[in-house]
């Protein structure tokens, strides 16, 4: 039976993602489903749609227009990713979203001392997050026993935020934070030892380089390559918390404001390294892992679950459309 009316439950009551690959999704008896098939037989599951925020689909993965229309009823994000992760995020038009969050975030993406302070704010949920969450998993995949230093990384970022005046001058600081946070996580998880890990955007690696993981160089491509991959999971899970909030991606703070889908990069820098980071950085510990790409992707989803990103995701939106300029307008200081 077709249901009408919208999705019946809130993005942030429902479970965060599912990750499909080499499957077919349709849609049999008014259920989504998939399945997969090899040498002996065929296995069919069911997608709990209903209570699903995110969908990404893999390699080798079709889907039906049937099952994208059943998608989209209940307001569920698809997110395309193939191997290292591809950037392809997909939203109906056909869930009309109410404009209360676009137009409170218009003014902070107009005023150049508003975007500064909602920037500031993503900085310090990123701070806040690392410390926790990203200490919390270090723990778990990287046994960390000390969580100190990372803490120490995180304040002395958050002092310097506090004097920051220009978005530049922000980039700048954002990205010593990334570098410290870097080494912190090779030096917990031994790839500092082979020398200094250096962050290589797109480098890549083929399946059998993955499965052939001993050298110092692979190594630290293998760990750029999840991180890529984490990245884009990440921001499907950010651009499913623009999509549900009704706010267009390409409204960024301070990734530049001609970049398109700059507000996603913006909202998933406050996630993103504190769950990706420990979670590929523990393919160095972990080199008998028969599929070290399912496992560094299954860990993070389910961090993202355990997390509940997407409420946290939209905890931080709602904190930058309620950041006050950083100082009274010419109006303002004329009325006074």
């Amino acid at each position: 039976m077709q249901h009408k009316g919208g999705p019946r439950l809130l993005v942030t009551d429902r479970e965060g993602a599912l990750y499909l690959e080499r499957a077919r999704i349709h849609v049999e008896d008014g259920r989504i489903t998939y399945h997969v098939s090899d040498d002996e037989y065929r296995r069919e599951y069911n997608i709990p749609h209903v209570n699903l925020a995110v969908l990404f689909i893999g390699q080798g993965t079709s889907i039906t227009q049937d099952a994208m229309r059943l998608l989209a009823e209940e307001g569920v994000y698809l997110a395309v990713t193939g191997t290292g992760g591809t950037p392809l995020h997909m939203g109906s038009l056909t869930a009309y979203t109410a404009t209360r969050h676009f137009r409170d975030m218009l003014p902070v993406y107009l005023d150049e001392a508003r975007s500064l302070q909602a920037a500031k704010i993503v900085m310090r949920d990123r701070a806040e997050r690392m410390r926790k969450m990203g200490g919390a998993l270090a723990g778990r995949h990287l046994g960390l026993r000390d969580p100190t230093p990372l803490a120490r990384i995180c304040k002395t970022f958050e002092d310097r935020l506090a004097s920051i005046t220009s978005i530049q001058e922000l980039l700048g600081v954002e990205g010593q934070f990334a570098k410290s946070c870097y080494k912190f996580f090779a030096e917990a998880s031994g790839l500092s030892k082979t020398g200094e890990f250096r962050r290589l955007a797109g480098v890549g690696m083929s399946d059998d380089d993955v499965q052939d993981k001993g050298a110092p160089a692979d190594l630290m491509r293998l760990v750029n390559r999840f991180i890529d991959h984490g990245n884009y999971l990440a921001y499907g899970m950010a651009g499913s918390a623009l999509w549900a909030l009704g706010i267009p991606p390409h409204m960024s703070v301070f990734h530049g404001k001609t970049r398109a889908g700059g507000l996603v990069f913006d909202l998933a820098d406050s996630f993103k390294d504190a769950l990706v980071l420990p979670i590929a950085f523990a393919a160095v510990r972990n080199r008998k892992d028969k599929d070290p790409e399912k496992v560094f992707r299954d860990r993070l989803i389910a961090a993202f679950d355990d997390r509940k990103i997407l409420a946290e995701a939209i905890a931080t939106v709602e904190r930058m459309i309620a950041s006050p300029s950083a100082a009274p307008s010419t109006k303002e200081q004329t009325d006074a």
